[in-house]
């Protein structure tokens, strides 16, 4: 297909033959304004093309996809229970929209960037075993002039992952939990009344017992964050699907265009090298762009991860000085559930680019922040543990804003660099072959 033939163009431009120049060149349209009309639309699909919406909007779907497998199981989740009992999947979404109190969420927010924002200031991603990392290849674009628009899901996925339904036992736990205001409240109270604050005695004796509450609160948070990403990431997706819409409907207008002074053909042998030169361009520049996307997907995360751990420090530090237990222990909740989200956030981005080995933070130090976490209330009364764990807290905080800064700088070494050679051939391809055209144009009018 002539034309501008980029990124995922799964649209027929041409419902009916065209009578080749004839129908121009007799017609009552003013040629001038057909041509103006053709190089406008033309530059202002190139514009649109540097964004790489196409790619970009594979990635994200790929992403929500696979995020929404991560956080079905945590729940549970089994793909043939969906199949068998559609019904409860209707009924685990609707428990698991329910609108979230935390500040995590106004942290993604505030934290998102946009093509032009990656710069040298930002983060990374960790490894975690047991689950499982983003597909890259299946979410690149396969382009030609014979299908443009072949678009690969993650993971070979070819629904919209939606998930399954949960197991019966999982369902009743999410249904059926407190609200994290109320779970706190209760929390706080067995604190006070069991003195484990400021009792090293009673915190070693209740110690068992207060982190497995902990393990339980940590991981029903865990799948309250999975699920704010989630969220997140749908609107990201909206986002580029609208601008790859947009993309879409100038092709139609510009490819019609074409067709109806050419009637389909090339006009000229230089033309047609143009426009295979232009293909290929196309090609690797939104290859580049498909990973350009996770990469700011790891960015988002990560930065909001460090933020996350310097409120979490902050708070931890703020409870040495407290003097009412029952702020201590609000201290210690705000800066457990902050904690949370940091993991969480370090989780998800290196799922999402498995590849790419992060420096700064390991696995051995995420796992001793964790146990940190589990354990942080009881540990508020043992000065020594105490001081231990203030001193894990401050190692995180450092390494994470190291890590989120080290991703962006690699970045900037290395995938900007290519895509921004990539692009730049691109556009003077796509300028070659516009001025061209549009000297052939004018030509074959007179």
């Amino acid at each position: 297909m002539m034309g501008c033939g980029s990124s995922m163009d799964t649209n027929s431009v041409i419902e009916e033959p065209i009578q080749s120049l004839e129908r121009w060149q007799q017609g009552d349209m003013d040629p001038a304004a057909v041509i103006e009309e053709f190089v406008r639309l033309d530059e202002r699909i190139s514009k649109l093309e540097a964004t790489c919406p196409g790619p970009r909007m594979a990635t994200a779907e790929a992403w929500v996809e696979h995020l929404q497998s991560q956080r079905d199981s945590l729940l549970g989740v089994d793909t043939v229970d969906m199949a068998l009992n559609p019904q409860n999947n209707g009924a685990l979404q609707q428990q698991q929209q329910q609108p979230q109190q935390h500040q995590y969420r106004q942290q993604m927010n505030s934290e998102i960037l946009t093509l032009n924002e990656i710069d040298a200031t930002t983060p990374p991603p960790i490894h975690q075993p047991p689950l499982q990392p983003l597909s890259v290849t299946a979410a690149t674009i396969a382009t030609s002039k014979a299908n443009r628009g072949t678009l690969l899901r993650g993971n070979g996925a070819t629904t919209n992952g939606v998930g399954g339904a949960a197991r019966q036992a999982n369902n009743s736990i999410v249904a059926n939990t407190p609200t994290q205001d109320l779970a706190n409240y209760i929390f706080c109270q067995l604190a006070i009344n069991l003195g484990v604050v400021g009792d090293v005695n009673k915190a070693s004796t209740h110690e068992d017992f207060f982190a497995s509450l902990s393990e339980s609160a940590l991981y029903l948070t865990s799948i309250r964050y999975y699920t704010e990403i989630l969220e997140h990431t749908k609107v990201r997706l909206k986002t580029l699907t609208e601008s790859y819409n947009e993309l879409n409907e100038l092709y139609v207008h510009h490819d019609g265009i074409i067709a109806f002074i050419s009637g389909g053909t090339y006009m000229t042998r230089l033309e047609e090298s143009l426009d295979s030169q232009l293909e290929a361009a196309r090609d690797v520049r939104d290859k580049l762009g498909s990973a350009l996307e996770q990469w700011r997907i790891c960015g988002t995360l990560l930065r909001t991860s460090a933020t996350s751990a310097t409120q979490a420090l902050q708070q931890w530090q703020q409870l040495a000085k407290a003097i009412d237990p029952k702020h201590k222990i609000q201290l210690a909740l705000e800066c457990r559930a902050a904690l949370q989200a940091a993991l969480i956030s370090v989780e998800c981005a290196q799922l999402a680019l498995p590849h790419v080995e992060i420096k700064h933070i390991s696995n051995r130090q995420l796992l001793a922040v964790k146990h940190c976490n589990t354990y942080m209330i009881t540990d508020i009364a043992n000065l020594a543990r105490y001081q231990h764990t203030s001193k894990v807290f401050i190692s995180f905080e450092s390494n994470a804003s190291k890590a989120s800064t080290w991703l962006y700088e690699m970045f900037n070494k290395t995938l900007r660099h290519d895509f921004d050679k990539a692009e730049e051939t691109v556009r003077h391809l796509a300028k070659t072959l516009r001025d061209h055209r549009e000297e052939v144009f004018t030509a074959a009018r007179k």
